[in-house]
């Protein structure tokens, strides 16, 4: 039995992944059920990208509209008309002539107009007419006319000339017309299985020959063809090489709708209103100058007088736009071509792989989905710029549907296996250790190891005062479940300011505020936590009183600074946590709350770091036991601006007297530390300065007095 080490599993993995998802989009494609999807993404390059500006400008079109029909009568007219108009664009210098008209049945008007309109037919050598592919007639037309509708095709494949197989033949233009006319070309159009029309086949087989389309029919002559050399995927007709697809179909590289003026575009009824002006030696509306050179479609856009087809730019496009296009993109070789199967396979092989990889082996969330982003978005441009630079059609329903499909399968795979070893590890790991911790862990378990980093931070100590007599007076288990509810409570506050319970000591709690990610904020989230766990045990001690358990107060020490934080102990086990002087003077104040009678004393750092989002006061300048440097020593009593009007009275007094106090004014100090528990009588400083100074007016300090208060106990 073969078995793979931990190390390659998982790229393996990885690449089991990419490859499945990729030989199961191969088969999708191949199976044709969402080939529509990727015809909807190259009409949307198609809306989005599509350039007038690359439109040839030698096309033009000479439009039957609503001024038209207004000026000369309602549809059909008269065909000596179209006579007229032919002359008028040849005279112009016109040149190629193209009828977008069906005239399949003589003029119902008269037969000296049929005749009339063939003889400037003939007198121009450069009209063309079109023909259309019925499935009831036949193709016994005189030989001379089957010349101009067919090409004779040599080449190493017939497949592109297969679509005439559904039909029996080909409806000409009436004899007199179709003997006169340049050249025939069908006219039929072929839409995909949404109705919109995407493509065309340039040529439909018939005998050793093909029928020509009617741009292609009109390609033959002025690129000077003798006939169809047919390529794998290409048409060549004289010096034009066309890509076609696999079907044998010239993809139209459209480049803007009528509305948008792609082509110029003049009315019909200008167009004979200028002819009779020459004819009168009047100037004409319409300047044959227009026309010199040009390659001119004549068609109906009159509502009521054309079909309406569905085009990717547009629901409503006029026929012979289609025509035109296809005639643009032969003659200038712009049409758009199909990107060759092995592309289609290799890239969306690329894309697969590089999901499914950086998927499973990036360790982190956002560089994931920063890699699939990358990828999904590198690879829109990269078919965005080969349609609109190479005239390239790079699928892209299928590749982007391969990237999402192959993340939605590396995410279930990862969720299966891996997913479920994290969820177990990290249900364990939350009941020891702070959520960050966890986090950190999980997200980069490579870097725990021995040793620390030094940062600054905020320490937070705890502890439940009198607790040794309050547990003498439980039962062990009343005991437990009263000392969970409470570490529970505090904690949920702690967690809340982002706080990190680092670990529980009996009824004590230590929290770090800053790590393991860092928070410039670290020393005011301390504080608001000191102050709401205060709140919080108000209210419990209210509920605990009703349960019969004993009033409980807890103090607490906070103390910011430069903090070694890191993993202490051994390889086999080690603890997070946090060391330093700055740790202990923390833990110091938290004790020292019982000589002042307070409830949370700051140290001078975490002061200065939140004194503009708290209300504190100075207690004392403190020289603690372990410290031989003196600090100063802060009580927190409120949020910034929350402080009550009475508490605040007193704490102005007691600044007054702390002043006096410090300049050895002791009668005065006297004074005003008593004031100050007039309006306080449970202000534990003023209290204890009021002991002080009364020792000292007993027995005055020496001259060296510098006001510092050692603190013997912890």
């Amino acid at each position: 039995m073969i078995t793979v080490s931990k190390r390659f599993k998982k790229p393996l993995t990885a690449v089991a992944v990419g490859v499945i998802v990729c030989l199961v989009t191969l088969a999708l494609r191949q199976s044709g059920l969402l080939a529509l999807a990727e015809l909807k993404t190259l009409d949307h390059r198609y809306q989005l990208y599509a350039d007038p500006a690359k439109a040839g400008q030698d096309l033009v079109l000479v439009a039957v509209d609503e001024a038209s029909l207004e000026a000369y009568g309602r549809w059909p007219w008269p065909r000596d008309r179209h006579g007229y108009a032919v002359q008028f664009l040849k005279d112009a210098g016109a040149k190629a002539i193209i009828f977008d008209i069906l005239f399949l049945e003589p003029d119902d008007n008269a037969e000296e107009f049929d005749q009339s309109f063939a003889e400037h037919i003939r007198r121009a050598g450069n009209v063309f007419l079109p023909t259309l592919l019925d499935v009831t007639a036949d193709s016994a037309a005189a030989p001379h006319l089957l010349a101009k509708a067919t090409i004779h095709v040599s080449g190493e494949s017939r497949r592109a000339v297969a679509v005439a197989g559904r039909y029996q033949g080909v409806k000409f233009p009436i004899p007199p017309l179709a003997e006169a006319a340049r050249g025939l070309g069908y006219i039929n159009f072929f839409p995909d299985a949404d109705g919109t029309t995407r493509r065309l086949p340039l040529l439909a087989s018939w005998s050793d020959g093909a029928f020509l389309q009617l741009a292609s029919a009109v390609a033959r002559h002025l690129l000077d063809a003798d006939q169809a050399v047919l390529g794998r995927r290409t048409l060549r007709l004289g010096p034009a090489m066309i890509p076609l697809t696999a079907e044998g179909d010239m993809v139209i590289d459209w480049h803007g709708s009528l509305e948008r003026h792609t082509y110029p575009a003049y009315s019909m009824g200008a167009v004979l209103r200028s002819y009779s002006e020459l004819q009168k030696g009047q100037k004409p509306s319409l300047d044959p100058a227009l026309f010199r050179g040009k390659i001119v479609f004549i068609a109906t856009t009159a509502a009521g007088t054309y079909d309406l087809r569905v085009t990717p730019l547009s629901p409503f496009t006029p026929g012979v736009l289609i025509h035109m296009a296809a005639l643009d993109n032969i003659l200038r070789g712009r049409s758009m071509q199909p990107a060759p199967y092995w592309v289609f396979a290799a890239t969306t092989f690329a894309l697969c792989l590089g999901t499914a990889c950086g998927f499973m082996l990036l360790q982190r969330q956002a560089a994931k989905i920063g890699l699939i982003a990358g990828l999904a978005a590198g690879y829109y441009g990269l078919a965005v710029h080969a349609f609109t630079t190479h005239g390239l059609w790079l699928e892209l329903a299928f590749p982007e549907g391969a990237l999402a499909m192959t993340y939605a399968v590396a995410a279930t795979v990862e969720y299966l296996t891996e997913g479920r070893q994290r969820r177990v590890l990290r249900a364990v790991f939350d009941k020891y250790m702070a959520a960050e911790v966890v986090d950190e862990i999980m997200r980069n378990p490579e870097g725990i190891k021995l040793g620390g980093a030094r940062n600054e931070l905020s320490v937070l100590f705890s502890d439940i005062a009198g607790f040794t007599s309050i547990s003498e007076e439980l039962e062990p288990e009343t005991l437990v479940e009263f000392l969970n509810q409470y570490l529970s409570a505090m904690t949920d506050v702690i967690l809340k300011h982002r706080g990190n319970v680092n670990k529980y000591l009996g009824d004590g709690i230590m929290a770090i505020f800053g790590a393991p990610r860092g928070d410039p904020n670290h020393a005011t989230l301390a504080c608001y936590a000191a102050l709401e766990s205060q709140e919080t045990l108000v209210r419990l001690r209210e509920e605990w009183k009703a349960q019969g358990y004993p009033e409980i107060v807890a103090r607490i020490g906070i103390n910011s600074g430069p903090i070694v934080v890191g993993n202490v102990g051994s390889q086999a086990r080690m603890e997070y946590t946090v060391m330093g002087d700055n740790v202990n003077l923390a833990s110091r104040l938290e004790g020292a709350n019982k000589y002042y009678d307070t409830l949370i004393l700051l140290g001078p750092r975490t002061y200065e770091l939140a004194r503009g989002e708290i209300e504190a006061r100075e207690v004392d300048l403190l020289r603690v036991k372990g410290k031989r440097e003196p600090v100063v020593v802060y009580e927190l009593l409120s949020r910034k601006g929350m402080l009550a009007l009475s508490k605040r009275q007193a704490v102005g007094l007691y600044h007054e007297g702390l002043a006096a106090y410090k300049r050895r004014d002791f009668p005065t100090a006297e004074r005003l530390f008593q004031e100050a528990l007039a309006q306080d009588p449970s202000d534990g400083p003023s209290r204890v300065y009021l002991s002080r100074t009364r020792t000292y007016l007993a027995d005055p300090p020496p001259p060296e007095w510098d006001g510092v208060y050692e603190l013997t106990t912890k």
